[in-house]
């Protein structure tokens, strides 16, 4: 796949697109542009040109919440006499960061013993992607009912 940029001659509209040839970059084109470009003639340009540069995101910085398990056991009937533990999720930690993998590095910064990986590892989430009751939690903390 390579990058053209297409041009429509009639109407000067032009823009960059991703195809493999520059019969699809037109053809994507074309697509796009619909009812703009039709009646006004079929003279197209399409100009192979580099990828355009990644844009860092201004307002990238998301709130990530890493979440943490509690372990509660005791040997009496209630966990099977140790055989059943309760597991009670919980907000460890809240990071600002651009990406989850770089929240998940912050997070390893504060304190050592956050995992990511495997069966027991921490789970890490957005704000849309909280669960209900993780999100109760966390406005129960903040004070808000």
């Amino acid at each position: 796949m390579a990058y053209f940029k297409v041009t429509h001659l009639a109407t000067e509209l032009s823009e960059t697109f991703q195809a493999s040839t520059q019969r699809g970059a037109v053809y994507e084109a074309a697509r796009k542009w619909g009812n703009q470009v039709r009646g006004q003639g079929n003279e197209w340009t399409a100009v192979k040109v580099k990828a355009p540069k990644k844009v860092a995101d201004p307002h990238g910085m998301k709130t990530y919440y890493i979440i943490g398990e509690k372990r509660e056991n005791a040997n009496t009937a209630e966990f099977g006499y140790g055989d059943y533990p309760r597991y009670t999720p919980y907000i460890a930690l809240t990071v600002e960061a651009e990406t989850k993998r770089k929240a998940q590095n912050k997070a390893k910064k504060v304190n050592s013993n956050f995992s990511f990986g495997g069966q027991f590892g921490n789970q890490v989430y957005t704000d849309a992607d909280l669960p209900n009751y993780l999100a109760k939690d966390l406005e129960i903390e903040n004070g808000a009912s």
